[in-house]
């Protein structure tokens, strides 16, 4: 699929990893002393999480402004369009993640020099999709037609912003990465609150420009800097638009299989169930946006530091193997969060009470799942095994499609769904453990065992203050104590690692 990209070694791992992984991977650039700036992890992971914790802030303030704007009727073709946004960036057929993988772990000059180029063939690529939405609108109705071009500019848009933030990641830029992160919710949001939005192509097209002005903003900046030699590092291929797109398909699949997996349970019972029951089903399944920001926080900053680090030697598996006590440990602190939650959700929305079963069901899976994602696929393509991380998103997506299924079918409740769901993310984190392990090798620290045992730890802790008291206050401090263990081990393993 994809030519041999050199790292070091290519496929230095023990006698697991195959010959189509070792001879076919894209990989990621070797590390160089002026690769990567001095920035310590804790100040970037805090840099780029505060910035996804404010757009998050954003787009919550959205769910309160928008309705306000529209009529019912309006307000549901804006949701619908909302529904396919998410998948536009298969539109970029994985040029942006293939250029991702090479710019990994190069200098910034080289990076700026060489996204001069992508962007173009990127613009080339989208801009032909517009005009062909251009086209296809004339055939169409005023609603088809506004959905149509709005989708194709928007795609056009954003994924332009897409790989200038992958630039900026790959060259360490946390700082601007995040500011562009916060653009459009939070652009959009001030074009909500002030401008007159009653049509749908009016709501449309503030979402579609807002998005616009931020790629316009992140591709000024990467313009800006220094343009190195594009030939400072041995072994890199020609640039070549045909083979970022191999190299960054097999992503982009395991993309949007995570995506799908993360979002399996819901779909499998909206599928299934009367509208009120999946009500219940998707308030409980917000609690996995917490976990969704961790793994955007987490990941694109963890993988560009372990970039910075060699691959022959099991440097960059052990250092990604360190965010399981990360991990570990925010799950451990999050959990303080619980009771609270539970006593505002039966004051504040008493009608969502029965949903809260179905809430600490999927609390439970949630640590493997950002876990597999950050540590486990992280591994994988900071290795370059991008075919194992498309297969490893893959099973995940199958086993919790069948798991929920097969519970519904049963007449399971929405609970033991919900169960089903985490079970199927804790199955697929430890295939996910042994297909590193076959792949590079385990990094050998204990660190896989000692994330279970204090995330199963925390989970009974959990089960155990809800189980002893209806008081929130009590519930909080009897977690706190039974907790303190595990929490505090993990919080001290990551703090004395030399990461």
């Amino acid at each position: 699929m994809a030519v041999k990209t050199m790292v070091g070694v290519a496929g230095a791992g023990p006698a697991g990893a195959g010959p189509s992984d070792a001879t076919m991977a894209p990989m990621l650039s070797p590390p160089k002393a002026s690769a990567f700036p001095s920035t310590a992890l804790g100040v970037d992971v805090a840099r780029y999480g505060s910035a996804v914790l404010l757009a998050a802030a954003f787009s919550a303030v959205q769910v309160f402004v928008v309705p306000r704007r529209l009529d019912v009727a309006t307000f549901g073709e804006y949701r619908l369009f909302l529904v396919y946004v998410g998948y536009l960036g298969a539109l970029h057929l994985g040029l942006a993640d293939g250029a991702f993988l090479r710019w990994v772990g190069r200098p910034a000059g080289a990076i700026g020099a060489e996204w001069r180029r992508v962007a173009r063939w990127l613009l080339a690529l989208q801009g032909a999709m517009l005009g062909a939405a251009l086209i296809a609108a004339t055939r169409l109705g005023p609603v088809g037609a506004t959905y149509v071009v709005a989708l194709a500019a928007y795609a056009l848009c954003n994924n332009a912003l897409t790989l200038a933030a992958y630039a900026m990641q790959a060259a360490g830029d946390f700082q601007w990465a995040g500011r562009v992160a916060v653009l459009p919710p939070s652009l959009f949001t001030i074009a909500a609150v002030a401008l007159p939005m009653r049509s749908l192509g009016a709501v449309l097209g503030a979402y579609v420009a807002t998005t616009g002005v931020a790629a316009v903003v992140a591709a000024a900046h990467v313009r800006r800097r220094p343009v190195g030699d594009v030939h400072d590092v041995r072994d890199v291929r020609p640039l070549a638009a045909r083979a970022l797109m191999r190299d960054g398909l097999p992503v982009l699949g395991a993309n949007l299989a995570a995506g799908l997996s993360q979002f399996a349970d819901r779909i499998v019972v909206g599928a299934s169930v009367p509208a009120a029951r999946f009500a219940l089903y998707g308030f409980a399944s917000s609690v996995m946006m917490a976990a969704s920001m961790a793994t955007l926080a987490l990941s694109r900053v963890a993988l560009s530091h372990a970039a910075a680090r060699r691959a022959d030697d099991g440097t960059r598996a052990r250092f990604l193997g360190g965010f399981h006590d990360v991990v570990a440990a925010l799950f451990g602190v999050a959990l303080l969060g619980v009771p609270a939650f539970e006593r505002l959700v039966a004051r504040a929305l008493p009608a969502y009470g029965p949903a809260l079963p179905i809430v600490r069901a999927l609390v439970s899976g949630a640590p493997f799942w950002v876990a597999l994602h950050v540590v486990l696929v992280g591994t994988l393509q900071a290795h370059g095994l991008v075919r194992r991380q498309l297969a490893l998103e893959a099973t995940g997506l199958a086993l919790a499609a069948a798991a929920c299924g097969a519970c519904l079918t049963a007449g399971v409740p929405l609970w033991g769904v919900a169960t089903a769901a985490s079970a199927a993310a804790v199955a697929t984190w430890a295939i996910g453990v042994e297909t590193v392990r076959r792949a590079i090798g385990a990094p050998g620290d204990g660190t896989t065992a000692r994330f279970a045992a204090a995330v199963a730890w925390q989970d009974a802790a959990l089960w155990l203050a809800l189980a002893v008291d209806s008081r929130w206050t009590v519930r909080t401090v009897v977690y706190a104590t039974l907790a303190a263990a595990p929490t505090w081990r993990a919080v001290r393993a990551a703090r004395t690692r030399r990461w």
